[in-house]
């Protein structure tokens, strides 16, 4: 049977059944604000609102959709059946029916306008249109506002408690007070470092826990080396660090690359030395251009080569198009790749523009010093794999310095728009700020050939010097020894005179280097020429060292057939040694370089890119900044959606105060404090009275709960649970068997649970994860904007079910009980009790928790020596140390461990 095609009248006779499901029945009255504009907003405003005008209609008030546009007006009050409106939702041709992206409304969505337009098509007098895009509150410049003042409020430390007192106020809700000093203690310890305080470091802050000493306390873990550690790997999560990934087990470098460890260590080592935001964004950007000859910052550049991928460098482009809006712009760029942004002012052009940034740049490996040359970085071959470099570093480059860009659509890079211009790099204009303008970079010398640096010559030198001296030896061995054939001392002689030849030639090329390069006087053509003979000099020698080596190997061979592999040795090295006594015998000025060479001129473009960004005229990179920065110390950030900041992200809880914040990290009031530190920023944060208050009050918070019961106003401070690498470093720290060394490469993934270095250096990309820090929602290596957080019964078993945890409990418990060897008991138990909540969590055990910890030491004691029963003394002993080991297990399970109050 042959089914015909559903005709408009019928689609609408369809509509017309389910229209009960959305509305029960027409004379039900439809809420304008709240049931139509939610639905005119989330799909027709893109097009038809104040961004966009299509047709000249806007449907972003009630007013504007009864006047219409070019096609009159889009409703006809109390008649559905004859608005456009209506008439357009329902269209069966996909090509007709509005919106033309995504899903068609839904049959309930659909009977709500069609209810409402039956109803009058009615909406409120007062009614304002969209505001202009350019207008949105984000792409403001942010000025900083007069911090309130409130009378009575003793809760106020800072600017911070000014703006929250005044939310405070006008809520009703009046902050809980203080948190207790152990608590505050270990919140900051775990907030700045990762870590958790010792005991002695608890008991030392007891003593004294005064303003004074709690300043002091700041200070020291700001200049610790564990600060950049920890907030490294918050970086890390925006940022989207990843090593590399991609067909392993061939293995071959796909995504991201090998050696990008050290970008890692460029992040820890930036924050530690508190420089600027804003320099490492530019770094980061563009390094190579502002950095051209400092390797500790050009690992920066390591945010692009995380964006790598080998076999599509239009992908390349795309995430680092994308991941560069939203890391530190909070623009959805992306949403305009195949068309205008349907929420944001940002043109298709603006896209493409974005994208010529970085259209000319390429990857590159760097030789470092004490490290082997890695050689040229390998370019796409599609038939080959690559394995991981294991020296030197990668980094990005301006290569193709007339790279063009061309606008494409359906987000299909072959369908180049036709007879269209090159889109030139820049950035969208609604945002203001200082014109992006690009100026050519000039490259110093050295980094344009890189071997112009001295510990390369050195290296080389070194080693050719090595070769020689073992040469030398080698022959000196050989002339004592006496019977020998005479092929025997003329390879020796042949090895030495190689070794000479070589060196001969690495002077000889490296001052037609100096020459060539400005770097010493003399005429660069002769000392080229020179340069040329030498080398060709050393490729004779080289030839005759094999052809002499070969004659060896003939005279010593002793079976028939290695005769005749020797004599076939013989012969090649024959033709070898013809061919370069031709080449020795000619006249050039050609040498081979010591290193690979590179342009003398960068594009500049990144460096635009970057200063437009933080230039103080730019409204959103510092309050991007702020809002990570207040969400990773409070838990929330002031603006939910991290990565857009645009129309379709949401409005900041604390308008005013991310403004304070924004301005205050551009432009400090303390004097003497450098723009764009974070270590101010944090020291503002966390000495503000809202930081230190209490997470949880003794008496009901009754009045509190009714006026703010999602704590917007911060009257209490927010509790958490560790991230994943807090729980894993948290429980080495508290043992006592962290491995505090800093940097180096990523850590296999394997030795999770029995290596003790920090978390931070495991390797981290897409592909793999830990299993134990996945059970606590591990960051996302493509996407952490912002992470998830979850309670599920496997993370209790994660620490239960644990060997290293098991082993660590075991070497803790020994040392604890070791240090209460002075009691005597039963106050040694008690001691070893006090000491194990000290060192575990931060406090000390109420009189109840004293009690049971005794009554559960007693038990498991009896109960072990119950399962293994023995008359020897030491089963005892045993017993009563699995118990202590037991205990400590256990309180590494505690909820006050594994939460931050």
């Amino acid at each position: 049977m042959v089914r015909s095609p559903r005709s408009p009248a019928l689609i609408l006779l369809l509509v017309g059944l389910v229209r009960v499901s959305g509305v029960e029945a027409a004379s039900d009255p439809i809420d304008y604000t709240g049931q139509v504009k939610p639905i005119l907003k989330a799909r027709c405003y893109s097009c038809h609102g104040s961004l966009k005008r299509e047709a000249r209609l806007r449907l972003d008030t009630g007013e504007a959709i009864r006047r219409g546009g070019d096609g009159g007006p889009a409703v006809e009050p109390g008649h559905a059946g004859e608005s456009q409106l209506i008439d357009r939702v329902v269209e069966a041709d996909p090509a007709q029916r509005m919106p033309p992206e995504g899903a068609p409304l839904t049959p309930d969505q659909i009977e709500i306008l069609r209810a409402w337009v039956d109803q009058g098509a009615g909406s409120p007098n007062d009614e304002r249109p969209e505001v202009d895009p350019k207008k949105h509150w984000a792409f403001l410049p942010p000025v900083r506002p007069s911090v309130p003042s409130i009378p009575n409020a003793s809760s106020v430390r800072n600017p911070i408690d000014g703006f929250l007192a005044k939310d405070q106020e006008r809520r009703g809700v009046t902050p809980i007070g203080p948190a207790e000093p152990h608590v505050l203690l270990r919140r900051l310890y775990l907030d700045l470092t990762g870590l958790p305080p010792t005991r002695a470091q608890l008991q030392e802050y007891l003593s004294d826990p005064s303003q004074e000493r709690y300043e002091r306390v700041v200070d020291r873990l700001l200049a610790s080396p564990q600060y950049g550690e920890r907030w490294a790997r918050h970086w890390m999560d925006v940022w989207r660090y990843s090593d590399w990934y991609g067909r392993r087990a061939v293995p071959d470098v796909l995504n991201s690359y090998a050696m990008i460890w050290r970008w890692r260590d460029w992040i820890v080592g930036s924050l530690n030395e508190d420089k600027g935001y804003d320099q490492m964004v530019v770094e980061m950007l563009a390094a190579d251009e502002v950095a051209p000859t400092r390797p500790a910052d050009l690992a920066a550049t390591g945010f692009l080569v995380r964006n790598f991928y080998r076999w599509n460098y239009n992908s390349w482009m795309k995430d680092t198009v994308e991941h560069t809006g939203k890391a530190f712009l909070a623009l959805t760029f992306n949403c305009a790749h195949c068309h205008d942004h349907k929420y944001d002012p940002i043109r298709q052009e603006d896209y493409f523009a974005l994208r010529a940034v970085f259209e000319p740049m390429e990857l590159r490996h760097d030789r470092l010093p004490g490290e082997p040359d890695p050689g040229p970085y390998p370019k796409y071959d599609y038939g080959k794999a690559y394995p991981p470099i294991k020296s030197g570093m990668v980094r990005v480059f301006d290569e193709k310095l007339d790279a063009q860009t061309f606008l494409y659509t359906r987000g299909e890079s072959r369908n180049i728009v036709p007879n269209r211009p090159p889109v030139p790099p820049g950035m969208p204009s609604f945002l203001g700020g200082k014109p992006y303008q690009v100026v050519p970079v000039e490259l110093p010398a050295q980094a344009a050939y890189p071997a112009l640096q001295a510990f390369v010559r050195g290296e080389e030198t070194d080693g050719l010097a090595t070769a020689l001296a073992k040469a030398e030896k080698n022959l000196g061995t050989v002339r004592e020894q006496t019977g020998k054939p005479e092929s025997w001392y003329r390879a020796a002689e042949m090895e030495r005179d190689d070794a000479l030849a070589q060196a001969a030639s690495l002077r000889a090329r490296i001052a037609a280097d100096d020459a060539r390069h400005g770097l010493a006087s003399g005429d660069v053509e002769a000392l080229s020429r020179e340069a040329s003979r030498a080398e060709r000099l050393a490729a004779k020698t080289r030839a005759e060292t094999a052809l002499a080596k070969a004659e060896l190997a003939v005279a010593e061979a002793k079976p028939p057939a290695e005769q005749e592999k020797a004599k076939k040795l013989r012969e090649k090295a024959l033709k070898s040694l013809e061919t370069a006594r031709v080449e020795a015998e000619k006249e050039s000025a050609d040498y081979t370089p010591i290193g690979p060479s590179y342009p003398k001129r960068s594009t500049g473009r990144r460096t635009a890119l970057a200063r437009w960004i933080v230039d103080r005229g730019n409204p959103l990179a510092a309050r991007v900044a702020v809002n990570h920065i207040w969400r990773w110390h409070f838990g929330t950030p002031l603006v939910a959606t991290t990565s857009d900041f645009g129309r379709n992200g949401t409005a900041p809880t604390h308008p005013e105060l991310l403004d304070w914040l924004a301005v205050e990290l551009m432009e400090p009031s303390s004097p003497g404090t450098p723009p764009w530190s974070m270590k101010a920023l944090h020291r503002l944060i966390v000495t503000s009275a809202a930081y230190r208050s209490a997470s949880h009050s003794k008496d009901p918070d009754s009045r509190n709960l009714a006026g703010d019961p999602e704590n917007h106003s911060l009257w209490r401070f927010p509790t958490s649970r560790l991230e994943a690498e807090e729980v894993r470093d948290a429980v080495l720290q508290a043992a006592g068997g962290l491995d505090t060394a800093m940097g180096g490469p990523d850590i296999d993934l394997a030795q999770g649970m029995t290596s003790r270095r920090r978390t931070l250096y495991f390797t981290h990309h897409a592909e793999a994860r830990m299993t134990f820090l996945e059970l606590f929602d591990a960051p996302d290596a493509c996407d952490a904007y912002r992470r998830t957080t979850s309670v599920a019964p496997q993370q209790a078993l994660a620490l239960v079910n644990n060997k290293l945890l098991l082993d660590l409990s075991r070497e803790l418990a020994d040392r604890l009980w070791a240090e209460s060897a002075t009691r005597g008991e039963p106050e040694r138990g008690q001691a070893f009790v006090a000491a194990a909540f000290e060192q575990l969590l931060t406090r000390p055990p109420s009189s109840r928790e004293l009690e049971l910890s005794a009554t559960f030491l007693d038990r498991q004691t009896t109960l072990l020596r119950a399962e293994h029963p023995s008359t020897e003394a030491g089963a005892a002993e045993d017993a009563a140390s699995r118990a202590r080991r037991d205990l400590i297990h256990a309180l590494f399970s505690h909820n006050d461990f594994i939460t931050v109050h």
